[in-house]
């Protein structure tokens, strides 16, 4: 029955989200301001939501901001995202604290999203374009958040 409860709890946060969404683009639309909306919604591994946080609509409507999907397996962190039209050499990646960031573009497709990552090693860092589809793979680092230190 919890998990029952959970998700209805999901689906009327994501309703009020989407709400407040049409609302802004009903105000904004008549004036002019080319802004793209979204929502970033992240599941644990056990399949519950994780968070949900509104993206900030400040990206310009030329620049397009693909769907990532993160999955965890085993020791590995895998980052995989739809670059439709882009070419291996167009990609940029970078890492800031804890969020990867993937650009790619040329003046016909312009991409910009960023994925949150577990602590992972950089070093092991590979990436993979084929068909228009980034794959990007990390090592996981241990989780120390668990770790208490005795004297």
């Amino acid at each position: 029955m919890a998990m029952t409860a959970d998700l209805v709890d999901t689906f009327e946060q994501m309703d009020t989200m989407f709400s407040r969404l049409l609302s802004r683009m009903d105000q904004e639309f008549p004036a002019g301001i080319p802004q793209v909306y979204g929502y970033r919604i992240i599941f644990n591994d056990s399949g519950t939501l994780d968070r949900m946080a509104e993206l900030p609509a400040t990206i310009p409507c030329t620049i397009r901001e693909p769907v990532t999907e993160v999955h965890q397996i085993g020791d590995e962190t895998r980052v995989i995202t739809e670059l439709p039209g882009a070419t291996d050499d167009m990609i940029r990646l970078g890492l800031k604290r804890g969020i990867l960031i993937i650009e790619a573009g040329d003046a016909d497709h312009l991409y910009h999203t960023t994925a949150y990552i577990p602590q992972v090693d950089m070093d092991s860092m590979q990436r993979s374009f084929k068909n228009g589809v980034l794959e990007v793979t990390f090592r996981n680092l241990p989780d120390t958040s668990n770790l208490i230190e005795h004297h």
